[in-house]
């Protein structure tokens, strides 16, 4: 639908916008500036939601968008697509998970920040959040790789709103439960954003031009 300059124009800019984001937040984080009143006036805002009913809900969500249960549904995407003889994409989309999960632990070690009260069970520190990193990086490969495939407007409609409604479930869920402040949110979506558009642009400058390296893969 796109020529491949102007996919790489359009990731670039993704990864360029997510990587000032993420850089806001630290830095916010480091110097303690005017950003972190944000995470007290939204955990007030939804202490006032929590119902026995929502928060049955939300901790299924939680657990469907468990980053283990992620991962596992990207192995099993990428072996449907190596079925399909697409092992390109099968290894572009395990490998900006795996990017995704990397990072996010290292950010997880060096920052070492405690999370807000909790109404569950959370162990680990709190930024970012590993279930909204993963979950932006999964539903947002989900919709790269399967774009071009579906045909009709229709169903790219349910691929793009299904997958962004299923990040924004799970985005909520650690803010409804308290595992997460906000800054951990929104710091873990221009992560997962981050993650993505990388291993896209690196794909598509040195092996996507290259066939010799494409049909290693392959």
């Amino acid at each position: 639908m796109f020529p491949n300059w102007a996919k790489n124009i359009l990731f670039l800019l993704v990864f360029m916008i997510s990587g000032l984001v993420l850089v806001i937040i630290i830095e916010g984080l480091l110097s303690g500036a005017e950003l972190i009143p944000l995470n007290t006036a939204v955990e007030h805002a939804i202490a006032g939601m929590r119902t026995p009913f929502l928060t049955n809900i939300f901790v299924l969500v939680a657990k469907l968008g468990n980053p283990f249960v992620l991962t596992f549904a990207t192995v099993l995407i990428a072996i449907i697509l190596v079925v399909r003889s697409r092992p390109y994409d099968a290894a572009l989309f395990v490998i900006a998970l795996g990017i995704a999960i990397v990072s996010l632990a290292v950010l997880k070690e060096t920052f070492q920040i405690t999370r807000p009260s909790a109404i569950i069970a959370v162990e680990g520190w709190s930024f970012p959040s590993g279930h909204a990193t993963v979950a932006t990086a999964f539903f947002f490969m989900l919709v790269h790789s399967f774009w071009g495939k579906i045909k009709t407007p229709g169903n790219k409609a349910v691929l793009v709103s299904g997958s962004f409604v299923g990040a924004i479930l799970i985005w909520f869920s650690r803010l409804y439960l308290g595992a997460h402040w906000m800054l951990d949110v929104l710091a873990s979506i221009a992560l997962g954003l981050l993650s993505v558009s990388f291993t896209v642009l690196i794909f598509n400058v040195f092996i996507e031009n290259r066939r010799s390296l494409k049909d290693r893969i392959s």
